[in-house]
């Protein structure tokens, strides 16, 4: 593995190599998170399966830094994130996380919100480790998912962040940290997106993604962003309108229809390597409202909703929906 700027690079997996059946260490080569038991762990390793079979097309991800920087955190409240998360069973934590859905078609709102920059709306999605608590000293959140921002070319691209609260840091210009481009991944709308975050014995964490509808998957190993709390203690699957870093001002949220968060599962245990438990949204999840105020007469009303929604395999995922304002 080839390491630089905080992340490294696996081998890239062999056109036609059958992951399937690959051994533990050949998994741990190209970057793939490890097998589930198919027995205990049936539907997590049906996502895995699907995951790792064709279409199935790895490439070395590249990079580039979007302009301006989009800041994920650390605001988490009503007014900037739509979707589901589930606390980690103590003293357990989470190591892994599972996340699929499909590219929303965005376009501007019919009504522009307060306090935002004008005719720019802006939203991303993804599943993290942690950042529930955004205010706390060097709470993190390990995020991968896909943006959708009507105005911006392209419309639709693949990202990551590794979030850190710095707040506390003695240093005061440290750099403002902004999402990354995974600038070799296309994605179009209505594609679906496989995702997912591994913890691993070193602390570092796997990312991965694939655009099931291409085959195309990437995947990299993240360092920590310096002294960060234990990672673990939640998982998130969220529709977010970003921050404006130069303002400080929160983008207003495209009209993006809805979107279904699919496989949402985490696994917690009390390390990389120990079985630990698959949790799911069945297990007491915690449902987020995005809120966003508007003008004549000023009002605050629900702009992203989350439900509960029962899918085909029998899991529990959620479905976010914009509401236009009326």
């Amino acid at each position: 593995m080839s390491k630089n700027n905080g992340h490294g690079f696996y081998e890239v997996v062999p056109a036609g190599f059958n992951l399937l059946d690959a051994a533990a260490d050949k998994l741990d080569l190209y970057g793939i998170p490890q097998r589930p038991d198919a027995a205990n762990e049936p539907r997590l390793y049906a996502f895995w399966k699907r995951l790792v079979s064709p279409p199935f097309t790895a490439r070395r991800p590249t990079f580039s830094d979007i302009d301006p920087p989009s800041l994920a955190g650390p605001r988490e409240s009503l007014e900037n994130w739509s979707g589901a998360l589930i606390s980690s069973p103590s003293p357990d934590r989470f190591v892994f996380a599972a996340a699929g859905w499909s590219a929303p078609d965005v376009r501007l709102p019919s009504t522009p919100p307060l306090f935002t920059p004008s005719d720019d709306p802006r939203s991303l999605l993804w599943v993290g480790l942690d950042g529930h608590d955004g205010t706390v000293p060097n709470i993190s959140l390990a995020q991968i998912g896909t943006g959708h921002w009507p105005n911006h070319k392209p419309q639709h691209f693949a990202w990551w962040e590794w979030w850190r609260n710095s707040a506390a840091d003695e240093v005061t210009d440290t750099p403002q940290q902004g999402i990354t481009l995974i600038d070799n991944l296309p994605v179009n709308t209505g594609d679906e997106i496989l995702a997912g975050l591994a913890v691993q014995v070193s602390g570092d964490v796997l990312y991965f993604i694939k655009n099931q509808s291409t085959g195309e998957f990437r995947s990299f190993l993240a360092q920590p962003p310096g002294v960060i709390e234990p990672l673990g203690s939640s998982v998130e699957w969220v529709m977010e309108r970003p921050t404006d870093p130069p303002s400080g001002q929160l983008f207003a949220l495209p009209a993006y229809g809805f979107v279904d968060f699919r496989h949402c599962m985490a696994r917690a245990a009390d390390g990389p390597l120990a079985p630990g438990r698959l949790m799911t949204l069945d297990d007491s999840a915690h449902m987020i409202s995005m809120r966003e105020a508007f003008a004549d007469p000023y009002r605050t009303v629900t702009v992203s909703s989350p439900e509960p929604r029962q899918d085909k395999d029998g899991s529990v995922g959620v479905r976010c929906t914009f509401q236009e304002p009326t």
